[in-house]
């Protein structure tokens, strides 16, 4: 499956799920959110982290009670060095990544609600590069994937200024799927991506409350 069509399955899929809720929601948010990622790749050894960014759009819309959908269209850039794979540079990988999460409120109706949220995500790389800007394909022994499967898990909080709601928190990505693969020699290592990420957004709810 190309990567194109994996984004476009988890969109037509978020759609799916979350429809039923919209139909019915009391409340709802759009918003846009920004921040800094710090990536490492897991499974190999001799990684040394680097900061990246990530960005985009949110929609937060109820299921039940103190539980919420949200869904995200991101672009996330993921950076780490590996050393002794036998390759040299920073990696640089980006993709479009696509979050769908539930969500738990810990405050009910309070307007400074502290929330934790988990839920799977589908990634397509739209940009790889390592060293001095070198396509990953003209790397020697590195083969890359263009799609990212794993999960989520995070928390944050948010202040709802009557109408514009003020966010920030904190989140960990773990890919489940390989991602790139370093040969040296004899020895051939596969690697999953693993990212902290610090954000903070600004959203418009929306809908009764």
């Amino acid at each position: 499956m190309r990567a194109r069509d994996v984004v476009r399955a988890a969109l037509l899929g978020a759609v799916l799920v979350v429809t039923p809720a919209a139909l019915s929601a009391q409340s709802a948010q759009f918003g846009v959110l920004g921040g800094a990622t710090f990536s490492s790749l897991r499974g190999i050894d001799g990684v040394e982290s680097r900061s990246g960014l990530v960005g985009g759009a949110y929609l937060v819309l109820p299921f039940a009670g103190p539980l919420q959908w949200q869904i995200e269209g991101l672009a996330v850039n993921r950076r780490s060095e590996p050393s002794g794979q036998g390759t040299s540079g920073t990696l640089s990988l980006t993709y479009a990544e696509v979050p769908v999460l539930l969500r738990l409120n810990l405050a009910g109706s309070s307007p400074l609600n502290p929330h934790v949220y988990a839920g799977p995500y589908f990634g397509a790389r739209i940009n790889c590069s390592i060293g001095d800007e070198n396509d990953c394909d003209d790397a020697p022994g590195l083969s890359t994937e263009t799609v990212d499967v794993g999960g989520v898990a995070g928390g944050g909080v948010a202040f709802d200024l009557g109408g514009l709601v003020l966010t920030g928190g904190l989140r960990y990505n773990f890919g489940v799927s390989t991602i790139a693969e370093f040969e040296s020699g004899s020895v051939r290592e596969a690697a999953k991506n693993g990212t902290w990420a610090a954000y903070a957004g600004l959203g418009v709810r929306f809908g009764g409350r």
